[in-house]
């Protein structure tokens, strides 16, 4: 039996009018995304320039920077949102009725797909017709004016207010038009005035609109026949004012590798440039070693790099003729990785703060080796139709992640792998290697004085001389420790270890001297004691192997890897830790706790014990800084990805907004710190392929890190 059906017909969608506005004020994330939609339009119009100006009344107010006692206050120029406009004229195709009626009016419409493109040398950027929206985001009102060639003008005003009446249908909301013989656009074009601003715009907001326009277009493929310019009121900033370029900083990078990628992943035509070496070399990269079953399809690269520390800031501010503070703030603003899709930028990324390939997490564990995002101003060159797996988000703000994507970023650490190799082989590091410490070690050994007083049974005279020449060797090789020493007490984050060092170190070397005064003192008697002095040789040989192993807590700033790694249990290594530090628990009253569990693990003990030593130190400075009961935890467990070392105190905690600066090199929050124990400790721990992280949420309270020693697939 059928169902019976008592009536039927159609629904059809009937939108509210506040859906328009919704587009443009909550799809567009803001005012710079906004213009640059606007001006992406004009690109797609083909139009050589486009014209930003500014109109408004100039007006100064008082602004903190800073906080704290740094908190200072200074006056700032800015374009007083009310009676303020801003115009965006190009010299495009621009457009009539039937344009504006069925293209500009009608969202999603395949126009721009149908329509000759006026410069065949542009693929169109616009898609889904978001980008004339987003003018509501910048104000409340819109004028339109556009023109053909041979034909009238016509004027199109938009109130976006209109539109937010909760009642209205979209379809309620008219749109007043007219033409008019040409008067504002001489030929052909089309001008934007946004009037009734939403926001002031300060000097800072003109800068950051400027950076982001200046990144909109591939500079791998540079289009010289699109220029873009700011026009700002006399009275407000003049060197923000004119045509957008790129600062001299960005050609001149330390480094750089750029090339091809073909649809199926094989690297063609890979060229890698050092500084250094000043030469360009050309790489034959292996498929083998970038992603498998890749499906991002084919892309043009070039990726600059920078080495940020002072001295090589210094020359790069002598090569351009520029500020530190200028080239500095110049690499910030453009730091990042871009894509460019059809030569337009695909937002966000880029971006400050948006380091969508995570180089920053993948840096902490080997920050030696491995690029942060700053350091790194890169080009992905992709297009609509060769790259179809790359798809827009609806916001047109991103990529859809899926998996061409991940192959994508994926494809991008590879190839910044090869530049970190050869930058790491390449740049200049310390001189002095830790071989040098293990000649002076064997200076030492008095093996050689063992052996003849065994085996040739000298004269008393020739034991004295051999003493006397080992005597010398011995006072210079107590110096040359001692200057590396105190060195490495300069550099090194370990600080307060290198206190008891001197110490024992100290205490070694004055009972390899009283021992050998016994030798020497024995060897000027008659009746020479060959066992005695053989005895007093084998003691000394003890003190030496003591001497060694001391002595490689420094080991880890050699930049070489230590002894053989062994299995051995962690819990006996931390409580050898705790024993060091015996003097300054007692000293801040600090209770210190481990689990009496046997956990093991295979590594260098030494490098284990200078790993636990920094975590200790750092915990043992900041529990100093409290009056609260100080407590110290160190637990050892198992998880689902490997075995875990936890390190927590009940002290201050990190410095909110912190969190991620502190792994890198020479960054501390101590007032006299260096910055480079928790830097150590992810370089030691991407060695045994492991993970140094913060525990947001302290688990005493204060600052937890955590050693994670991965299993094994």
């Amino acid at each position: 039996m059928s169902e019976e059906i008592i009536d039927s017909g159609q629904f059809v969608f009937k939108p509210r009018a506040r859906l328009i506005k919704t587009i443009g004020e909550e799809l567009i994330s803001n005012d710079n995304v906004a213009i640059t939609e606007l001006v992406k339009n004009s690109y797609d119009a083909g139009s050589p320039i486009v014209d930003i100006t500014f109109y408004g009344e100039v007006v100064e107010k008082e602004s903190a920077r800073g906080k704290g006692r740094k908190e200072t206050t200074e006056k700032i120029k800015y374009i007083k949102k009310e009676g303020a406009s801003i115009t965006i004229y190009d010299q495009g195709s621009g457009m009539d009725f039937d344009t504006i009626l069925h293209a500009w009016m009608e969202p999603a419409t395949n126009y721009k797909k149908k329509k000759d493109n006026q410069n065949p040398s542009r693929k169109f950027s616009g898609e889904k017709g978001i980008g004339r929206f987003a003018s509501a985001k910048i104000s409340k009102k819109l004028e339109l004016v556009s023109k053909q060639i041979g034909k009238e003008e016509i004027v199109v005003s938009f109130d976006w207010e209109a539109f937010s009446e909760e009642e209205n249908y979209l379809e309620d909301v008219k749109i007043n038009w007219f033409t008019r013989p040409a008067k504002e656009i001489r030929e052909c074009g089309t001008i934007l005035k946004l009037n009734e601003l939403n926001a002031d715009w300060t000097e800072d907001d003109i800068r950051s609109l400027r950076v982001a326009l200046s990144r909109l277009m591939n500079p791998i493929v540079p289009a010289e026949d699109f220029l873009i310019s700011i026009n700002l009121p006399k009275n407000f900033s003049n060197i923000l004012s004119g045509v957008i370029e790129r600062p001299e900083t960005l050609n001149k990078p330390n480094y750089y590798i750029k090339g091809n990628v073909s649809k199926n992943g094989e690297p063609c035509n890979v060229i890698f440039y050092s500084k250094l070496t000043g030469k360009e070399e050309e790489l034959s990269l292996s498929k083998s070693v970038f992603p498998k079953d890749y499906t991002a399809g084919p892309f043009s690269f070039e990726f600059k790099i920078w080495d940020r520390d002072s001295e090589n800031l210094n020359n790069l501010a002598q090569e351009t003729n520029a500020l530190v503070n200028d080239i500095k703030k110049d690499l910030d603003e453009l730091c990042g990785i871009s894509i460019y899709r059809d030569n337009i930028r695909v937002l966000p990324y880029g971006n400050d703060n948006n380091d969508w390939v995570r180089l920053d997490i993948r840096r902490v564990n080997n920050p030696t080796l491995r690029l942060s995002n700053n350091q790194i101003v890169g080009y992905v060159s992709i297009g609509l139709e060769t790259n179809p797996h790359l798809q827009d988000q609806s916001n047109r703000e991103g990529l859809v992640e899926s998996q061409a994507f991940e192959d994508l970023k994926e494809y991008i650490k590879c190839l910044l792998n090869e530049v970190e190799q050869r930058r790491y082989e390449e740049r200049p590091r310390e001189n002095e290697k830790s071989q040098v410490a293990l000649s002076l070690f064997e200076q030492l050994s008095l093996s050689s004085i063992t052996f003849k007083i065994k085996e040739e049974k000298p004269s008393a005279e020739e034991i004295l001389n051999l003493i006397h020449q080992k005597d010398i060797a011995l006072k210079e090789t107590a110096n040359k420790l001692q200057e590396i020493i105190s060195r490495y007490r300069r550099l090194s984050a370990l600080g307060q270890l290198i206190d008891p060092i001197i110490h024992d170190g100290g205490q070694y070397l004055h009972k390899i001297d009283l021992k050998s005064r016994f030798i020497f003192d024995e060897s000027q008697k008659t009746s020479v004691d060959i066992q005695k002095i053989s005895n007093k040789a084998s003691e000394i040989q003890a003190i030496k192997k003591d001497f060694s192993l001391l002595f490689k807590r420094l080991e880890p700033f050699g930049g070489r890897r230590r002894g053989r790694p062994k299995t051995i249990v962690i819990e006996d290594v931390i409580k050898n830790q705790y024993v060091l530090c015996e003097e300054e628990f007692s000293k801040y009253n600090i209770e210190h706790i481990v689990s009496h569990t046997q956990h093991k693990v295979t590594i260098d003990e030494s490098e284990l014990s200078v790993m636990l030593m920094n975590l200790i130190q750092n915990a043992i400075y900041w529990l100093s800084t409290t009056d609260n009961k100080r407590k110290l935890e160190i637990a050892v467990g198992d998880e689902a990805d490997g075995l875990y070392i936890i390190v927590s105190d009940n002290g201050p905690g990190v410095k909110e907004g912190t969190e991620d600066e502190i792994f890198n090199p020479y960054f501390s929050t101590k007032p006299d710190g260096i910055g480079l124990g928790l830097a150590i400790v992810g370089e030691i721990m991407a060695e045994y392929n492991g993970e140094l992280s913060l525990i947001k949420e302290g688990l005493l309270g204060g600052a937890s890190f955590k050693l994670l020693f991965k299993k094994r697939i």
